[in-house]
């Protein structure tokens, strides 16, 4: 004879299968759609990486370039900043105004909001050789196709199209390399291709298309790449 629960006890299996139902910590992971993971951002410093200036024609100083890479979604949106050097970050720039080199790194100053400024974690000292930084920013993300760019630019780094007298301290102005990435894949590694320039005078943050007039900075690299270690 096949026994019936007590009315009670029915009542209460049925509350929790109810309430479990609806709480993806119960039968399945909670965010199963979300995938984790890190980012490694590898630079390999081409011919033109290191220079140097001459401060009062007697001091040398040792020149490095700027760099920041950030990770936007597939439509523009600006998500986080992966790395960035310490200069950048700070605006500490030798002999520079209190407003720092607008010009230095002018897409990514005008992208990332305000309310994300504070970046003391994924910030390091300019490299002066190859270069691998790991960053765990944006670490959980939809699966789904994310761009990456790569900002890099050198002071005083002049030629004939972008002197002294057109272009400030600034010289050639800074160099914008695109990567795409797919997440929710397993490791994907993408290699950077430059794109663009940034504006000469930092005055805003637009991208301009083509590499026209641009000749040493496009040495600063000899490589770049994007790797996602995730699910």
């Amino acid at each position: 004879m096949r026994r019936f629960p007590h009315p009670v006890m029915a009542s209460f299996i049925a509350l929790a299968m109810v309430l479990g139902a609806g709480n993806p910590a119960v039968g399945q992971a909670a965010n199963s759609s979300v995938t984790r993971g890190q980012w490694i951002l590898r630079l390999s410093p081409g011919p033109q990486y290191a220079s140097s200036t001459r401060f009062l024609l007697i001091f040398k100083i040792p020149l490095y370039p700027q760099v920041a890479a950030w990770l936007e979604d597939a439509n523009g949106n600006f998500i986080d900043t992966i790395y960035v050097t310490k200069k950048a970050a700070k605006r500490s720039f030798y002999s520079a105004p209190a407003s720092g080199r607008p010009e230095a790194l002018p897409v990514w100053y005008h992208r990332q909001p305000e309310q994300q400024r504070s970046v003391d974690a994924v910030t390091g000292a300019t490299s002066i050789g190859p270069f691998e930084f790991h960053s765990t920013v944006g670490e959980s993300l939809s699966p789904g196709r994310y761009v990456v760019f790569l900002e890099i630019n050198s002071s005083y780094d002049y030629n004939d199209r972008y002197t002294r007298s057109n272009s400030g301290v600034n010289g050639q102005p800074s160099l914008i390399y695109r990567a795409e990435i797919q997440v929710g894949r397993g490791p994907s590694t993408a290699v950077f291709v430059p794109i663009g320039t940034g504006s000469v005078d930092g005055s805003d943050g637009l991208i301009h298309s083509g590499l026209e007039g641009i000749t040493t900075a496009l040495r600063l690299l000899t490589r770049a790449e994007i790797e996602y270690r995730g699910d």
